[in-house]
């Protein structure tokens, strides 16, 4: 019966603005600039209903809205069968997008030549679901035209893949409610693994050219992923890796993001700052949790940097990243080793952490060590290295590290 009335108030409507259709009302449209085309001239109508996104009013009339939104007629109908028979003000303040998101989808409502585009898509797609507007009230309905934006535009294309993603985190939960953020997760890791197969078959067709390429094709979004959260990277790291991205180029995703979300953990060279607490505790909290998760997701055998070992890991933490660095020491130069101290804020505390850098070349040397209690008294002169151990490092290793062991000395003699 409703439905009725509604398609009935319809063709008036569009009869009354044959001749003077002209766009959507001003209260409700002014904002954004977007391109309008002629709609029916319901802005000749005094508006009947005011909708409520948090701080925002819009002055709206209630048969547009409830022709394409299935959320604003059951709240409607809902009041319609209440005490309340006239409803001029309804809150949507839980809208995802706030007031840009929900005036974007009014003025689709009233018929705008609303654009979709690349920084807005994850908005309307999510207040798309929230005000219902499917294909069951409309046809060409607005999360039909998002959907149709994502798969042609967003989900084929490994950078805007990235930019939308991080654009989901402000959105949840209902970005993963709708299956987005998992969408273009799949996407980014199967693109990233189509562009490396790509590349292989393309060094086989050029018979690998004898000059070496400076950067790798997939450089910039390997570079790009570092805009995401811990959370989403993680998760396009698992993907990666599930679909079979090679471990070199997952080593290079873990470094770039490690190296972006970690500055001022590098060892400084003002000892003011490197002694006087310069990272705030936040922000120590917060990296430590980095550290820790790409500890997890580190190859074994990929080279790493010894500074992550300034945040401040817990002891299994520092103990396996230790390792890691210790079985690959002769790859590392200075700077990964300039491990700042964790002063406390004592200002008189070392500089430099020393014996993190002592228990890495041991592990380098394979140095056995016994287990017993006494261990930690046996004196260092007695840390014979083992030329013959199978496990040793080669001759060129060794001098590799000396090398690096002399700089590290001078240059910590001042410490």
């Amino acid at each position: 019966m409703f439905r009725d009335l509604l398609l009935k108030e319809c063709k008036r409507k569009k009869r009354m603005a044959a001749a003077s259709a002209s766009g959507c009302a001003n209260d409700a449209c002014s904002k954004s600039g977007l391109p309008e085309k002629p709609v029916p001239a319901i802005s000749d109508v005094s508006s009947d209903l005011t909708i409520e996104v948090g701080t925002t009013s819009f002055a709206l009339h209630k048969f547009p809205l409830v022709s394409q939104s299935g959320r604003k007629r059951k709240l409607l109908l809902e009041a319609k069968d209440s005490k309340d028979s006239i409803v001029s003000r309804v809150n949507l303040s839980a809208v995802p997008g706030g007031p840009e998101a929900f005036e974007l989808a009014a003025k689709f409502c009233y018929g705008v030549d609303t654009e979709i585009t690349l920084s807005n898509v994850a908005m309307l797609r999510c207040a798309a679901h929230f005000l219902e507007m499917t294909e069951d009230f409309a046809e060409k309905n607005l999360e039909t035209q998002t959907e149709a934006y994502l798969k042609e535009n967003i989900l084929p294309n490994t950078s805007n893949s990235i930019s939308v993603l991080h654009r989901c985190e402000s959105l949840l939960p209902i970005t993963e409610d709708i299956n987005l953020v998992n969408r273009i997760i799949n996407a980014i890791a199967s693109n990233a693994c189509q562009e490396q197969l790509t590349s292989g078959l393309s060094k086989l067709e050029h018979n690998f050219p004898s000059k070496p390429e400076t950067e790798a094709p997939s450089d910039w979004w390997e570079k790009s992923l570092t805009v995401l959260n811990l959370d989403f990277f993680q998760c396009i790291v698992y993907a990666v890796k599930s679909k079979g991205l090679k471990q070199d180029i997952v080593s290079r995703i873990l470094i770039n993001y490690a190296h972006n979300s970690l500055q001022g953990l590098v060892a400084v060279r003002d000892p003011q700052l490197a002694k006087g607490g310069f990272l705030d505790l936040e922000l120590q909290k917060k990296q430590r949790a980095i550290i820790e998760a790409i500890i997890g997701l580190l190859p074994t055998q990929s080279r790493k940097s010894a500074s992550a070992i300034a945040a401040s890991t817990s002891t299994s933490y520092r103990s396996d990243l230790e390792r890691r660095i210790g079985l690959q020491l002769d790859q590392a130069i200075l700077e990964d080793i300039l491990i700042p101290a964790d002063s406390h804020g004592n200002n008189h505390s070392p500089m430099y952490d020393t014996d993190s850098i002592l228990r890495i070349f041991s592990i380098f040397l394979n140095l056995d060590e016994d287990d017993d209690e006494d261990n930690h008294l046996r004196d260092e002169s007695e840390m014979v290295y083992d030329f013959d151990s199978p496990g040793s490092p080669k001759k060129s290793s060794i001098l590799k590290a000396l090398k690096l062991l002399d700089n590290y000395l001078a240059e910590v003699a001042l410490d």
